[in-house]
């Protein structure tokens, strides 16, 4: 109370003498008013007293007027800036303008006060008037402004416009690599980073900004990093006006675009490659119930038939239909519990129905903190390739001429027969069939209609039997039937019967009828035996006499037919220690220019029998190929030709190529490799070893055997086809065969001088050679009046006993030696 008396009294003394006074600080200081007047006082410069004040100081501060002015200015300051105070007031008012100073209340708490003032003459003597701006508040936003700025990864600024002072945060400096000692805070340093080609286009939008009433800024523009380099920046700028609305200050931060710019452009190309790849790919939430679609890809859409709005929000299983039980279904569900990945391929329904194969790979999207958010799926349409496995599976164990089982397959099914048979007590027959003379129909008709033939005896002998009974093609003109039932002897002579009859009905090609007649052997589980090879044999045994017996008939197997079959397995039991021992060995036939010069070298297999002396292959070797025994003979054959190939080098003959004949079971096997090891073995150069293969083993499976013959070629090995023009090559696949020569057959040779048709079909061979880029080597060259036709005619090589004969390695090489130096004299 006693306090509000005294600023009342103090008022009203003091009011006359200081009203002009505070109308014209109030009119000086307009600018720093808001709404409310501002402290204000008078204080004599010499003793710093107070001379006047006003309600607001009085307030402001918490003392009575009366007394306030009892005291100095200095009692308003804080002990210790009391000297501060006194210098201050003492100095040019200048000087302390617009300074900001800590005041003391009353009650002892402190404030923060900007000091405006002005030298004035109170009664007569000089003094100053105060205006004191409280930014107490001001100053605290300020502080945890910084605070603030200091904590954000943004980089803030603080600009005082009507100053002109930029203020940066230290992010500013770490984010852009700039040094803050290096660079001032000012606002003419701020632009000269920006991009020239960008800084008037920032010019003239801040401008626009801050000549309207906004308050608000933004713009993209490139600026300079402590290195060089420009930063993309979004730049956004909060404006602060005056009373009247003109701009005193803007703060706002710079943010670094770039990454996101730069993962942004990443998005875009990985959204278009996702976009144009030929995989579909389907993306589900895994969080949502059922796990719904989110996104497909146009390739998805494609390969379903399925447009995006029909799938969004459905579970995958649709694309199964009602074919819910396949293996890789349960390895996707594991995949999808446990939050892994999986790779499966899976049968799928296009919109229409129909059925496609698509490998499909599965894979989880985790969050931060390691949770399962999405799955995605990448799937490719398979079928195409899944078809073409399932023919190759088919034609693994299928005939291709026919498609009736192959030898592999029948024996499964024969196996399978004989199980089921010693389980249920029951019989199983097995009839071999072969036809007679079916080789005239190829010599006389060609190939097209031997095949056609085929075929049709296949579809014949496959009426005859039940669903649960087999025929198969063993190879060339052999047919086996397997009898699952066989309940009595009637019932299967009636199937033979049949067999044979239908064997015989006349069969038309080209408008002509031919009749063929078969030669059947047959046998019975468990009779004949007791294992599928075993009943295989005996049938084949049988089939064996009923040629032997004038063809045309049925011969049942008969327990003395065995003693053959040992012959040749004791046989075959004897070349397999011959190998083992070491008694086959190699000749070599060389063979020449026309003009004499030493080209190749083939070998030729002998089997030196330490009782019957040195034997050639048409005394063995028919039975290494029926046993198998010639793939590790043939494997040696090619071992011991890349060891001579060395010696060749040693002997200065290196251009000297070595052959090696290729039978028909070597060919099925993985020729391939044991050709890699021989040439690896004997460090062969290309063109060095040359690989001769007949017309039959190349045309028994064409394709599969121009793909063997490429991959051979890959190896710089050479391919000649012998005794051409004694089977039948179609053209369209001899241009499409990587070869190097083709061998005329001695045959064709040998009558030469006599025989017009043979000169023709020499000159056919050799002129279709030349056509096709191919050499050509005449075998059997025995005369002088061949050898000098077969050079006329163009011939590329020779080969025969006029030349030489087959003979030790040690013999051909003194005979190349001798023929190339005659050749170059």
């Amino acid at each position: 109370m006693d306090a509000d008396r005294d600023r009342s009294a103090d008022a009203n003394d003091l009011r006359p003498a200081t009203s002009a006074l505070l109308d014209q600080a109030q009119a000086q200081y307009r600018f720093l008013f808001d709404h409310n007047p501002i402290p204000m006082w008078v204080f004599e410069l010499e003793t710093l007293k107070f001379l006047a004040v006003n309600d607001a100081a009085l307030e402001h501060y918490g003392y009575g007027r009366g007394e306030l002015l009892e005291m100095t200015v200095l009692n308003i300051r804080p002990p210790e800036h009391r000297q501060a105070m006194r210098d201050a007031a003492q100095s040019d008012a200048a000087h302390v303008q617009g300074r900001v100073w800590t005041h003391r209340r009353r009650d002892g708490s402190t404030l923060r006060a900007e000091i405006h003032l002005h030298d004035v003459e109170f009664d007569g003597q000089p003094a100053r008037l105060v205006a004191a701006h409280d930014v107490t508040e001001r100053e605290c936003s300020e502080q945890r402004f910084r605070l603030i700025a200091r904590a954000t990864s943004d980089a803030i600024y603080d600009w005082d416009i009507v100053k002109d002072t930029l203020w940066l945060s230290d992010s500013f400096y770490s984010g852009f690599g700039h040094d803050r000692e290096q660079m001032p805070s000012a606002t003419q340093t701020w632009q000269s980073l920006i991009h020239p080609g960008d800084i008037e286009a920032v010019r003239a939008s801040l401008q626009r900004v801050l000549a309207s009433d906004r308050l608000e800024w933004e713009h993209e523009y490139r600026f300079q990093r402590g290195d060089g380099s420009h930063a993309e920046v979004l730049d956004r700028g909060f404006l602060m006006r005056d009373a009247r609305g003109a701009p005193i200050r803007m703060v706002g931060g710079m943010l670094d675009l770039t990454e996101k710019h730069r993962v942004a452009a990443e998005l875009r190309l990985l959204r278009r490659a996702v976009e144009n790849t030929d995989s579909g790919i389907v993306v589900t939430d895994a969080v949502a119930e059922d796990h719904p679609i989110v996104y497909v890809n146009p390739a998805f859409e494609r390969i379903s038939g399925y447009d995006a709005d029909e799938v969004l929000g459905r579970n995958c299983r649709f694309l199964q239909g009602e074919d819910r039980d396949q293996p890789a279904l349960a390895a996707v569900r594991h995949a999808l519990a446990e939050g892994r990945g999986t790779t499966v391929t899976m049968r799928n329904y296009r919109k229409n129905g129909e059925l496609f194969w698509n490998d499909f790979h599965l894979d989880a999207l985790h969050d931060e903190q390691g949770c399962v958010t999405h799955h995605v799926g990448v799937l490719a349409d398979v079928t195409e390739r899944h078809r073409y496995e399932e023919q190759l599976a088919w034609r693994a164990t299928h005939d291709d001429l026919t498609g009736l089982p192959n030898r592999e397959l029948l024996l499964d099914r024969l196996g399978q027969a004989v199980r089921n048979a010693a389980r249920y007590r029951r019989q199983v027959a097995v009839i071999f069939v072969d036809l007679d003379d079916f080789k005239l129909v190829n010599e006389n008709l060609g190939h097209g209609a031997g095949d056609a033939v085929l075929r049709t005896i296949a579809r014949r002998l496959s009426a005859l039997v039940s669903d649960t009974d087999s025929v198969g093609r063993f190879g060339g003109d052999e047919f086996v039937m397997v009898l699952n039932e066989v309940s009595d002897r009637r019932s299967l002579d009636q199937v033979l019967e049949r067999a044979t009859a239908q064997v015989s009905e006349p069969i038309e090609i080209e408008g002509v009828s031919y009749t063929l007649t078969p030669s059947i052997g047959y046998c019975t589980y468990p009779e004949s035996g007791t294992t599928a090879e075993s009943l295989l044999i005996r049938a084949d045994l049988a089939m064996y006499q009923a040629k032997r017996q004038g063809r045309n008939r049925a011969v049942p197997y008969q327990p003395e037919f065995d003693s053959e079959v040992s012959q040749r397995l004791r046989l075959i039991s004897r070349l397999r220690e011959a190998l083992a021992r070491e008694e086959f060995c190699l000749v070599f036939q060389p063979i020449f220019s026309p003009l004499g010069r030493p080209l190749g070298l083939e070998a030729l297999l002998r089997w030196e029998h330490p009782e019957f002396g040195e034997l050639p292959p048409g005394q063995f070797i028919a039975v290494c190929e029926e046993s198998g025994l010639i793939v590790e003979i043939g494997r040696w054959v090619l071992m011991e030709a890349a060891r001579h190939h060395r010696m060749l080098v040693d002997a200065g003959l290196g251009h000297v190529r070595l052959a090696v004949n290729v039978s028909a079971a070597q060919f099925t096997e993985d020729l391939h490799a044991d050709v890699v090891r021989a040439m690896q073995a004997g460090s062969l150069p290309p063109g060095a070893l040359e690989l001769e293969l007949t017309e039959s083993v190349i045309m028994a499976h064409p394709e599969r055997a121009i793909d063997t013959m490429q991959r051979l070629a890959t190896l710089g090995v050479s391919i000649s086809i012998d005794d051409f023009g004694t089977g039948y090559s179609s053209l369209a696949y001899l241009k499409r065969l990587p070869i190097q020569r083709l061998k005329i057959d001695r045959s064709f040779v040998r009558d030469l001088h006599e025989d017009a048709n043979d000169r023709s079909i020499c000159q056919s061979v050799i002129s279709l050679a030349q056509s096709l880029g191919l050499d050509t080597v005449a075998e059997g060259v025995e005369t002088q009046e061949q050898l000098d036709w077969l050079r006329q005619h163009g011939i590329g090589e020779l080969q025969g006993f006029l030349l030489g004969r087959p003979g030790s390695f040690e013999s051909v090489v003194d005979k190349l030696r001798n023929a190339g130096s005659a050749a170059q004299a």
